[in-house]
């Protein structure tokens, strides 16, 4: 995934102004990817529109797992 796949994601799918340092929204993609074992594109989709990926809903609401890929994706984009 390149910055360019970014900004197509939110121009096409998003269909919103990216407020977002693509850069960062990059590298935490990518780190909390290797380190979840999870593909970057999900990691982000997951990140900017909540899209469920195995294990990381509960009724709805966000399971420990989700939590946690949260948590980790929030302290490299913010870290």
């Amino acid at each position: 995934m390149t910055i360019q796949h970014i900004q197509d994601y939110f121009d096409y799918v998003v269909q919103e102004v990216c407020v977002h340092d693509p850069e960062m929204l990059l590298e935490a993609s990518h780190e909390t990817g290797a380190m979840f074992e999870l593909d970057p594109y999900d990691v982000l989709c997951f990140m900017v529109e909540n899209k469920p990926l195995p294990g990381t809903h509960s009724y709805g609401f966000h399971s420990p797992y989700g939590r946690s890929i949260r948590e980790h994706f929030s302290s490299i984009y913010h870290g």
